[in-house]
């Protein structure tokens, strides 16, 4: 029997509504009801209802909004997420975050500040053009 865990667990692309490749940089805001994983640059906000996946070697200049979220590159920006927010030793996160957990590992870079509530506010830190 197949178990349906999916807290803490890296996804192959079939999971995602939005991937941006290495090689591809976005102008702009991502807007979305699924997931994205994010292996390029992103100069904008994202606001998805599910994951977000921030790969190696990948850029974020901007806001976050999801339910999960995995850092292994560079963000800037701050993060509101409903469930937990992980930075791996490669990752860097600059900005403010609202989460309901938060797990670093060693390596990782952090520089803002921290709100771990229950569960995160749902009002939008992003404002739609």
């Amino acid at each position: 029997m197949r178990k349906n865990d999916t807290s803490n667990k890296k996804t192959n692309s079939d999971t995602y509504d939005i991937v941006i490749g290495k090689s591809s940089k976005i102008d702009g805001d991502i807007f979305s009801e699924g997931s994205v994983r994010i292996e390029g640059n992103v100069n904008g906000s994202i606001d998805v209802k599910g994951n977000a996946i921030v790969g190696p070697d990948s850029n974020v200049v901007g806001n976050i909004i999801c339910q999960h979220i995995e850092i292994s590159g560079d963000v800037k920006g701050n993060i509101k997420c409903s469930g937990n927010l992980q930075v791996y030793a490669a990752g860097s996160l600059i900005g403010d975050i609202e989460v309901t957990s938060f797990n670093i590992e060693e390596g990782g870079i952090y520089d803002g500040n921290c709100k771990i509530t229950k569960k995160a506010t749902p009002e939008k830190i992003i404002t739609k053009k």
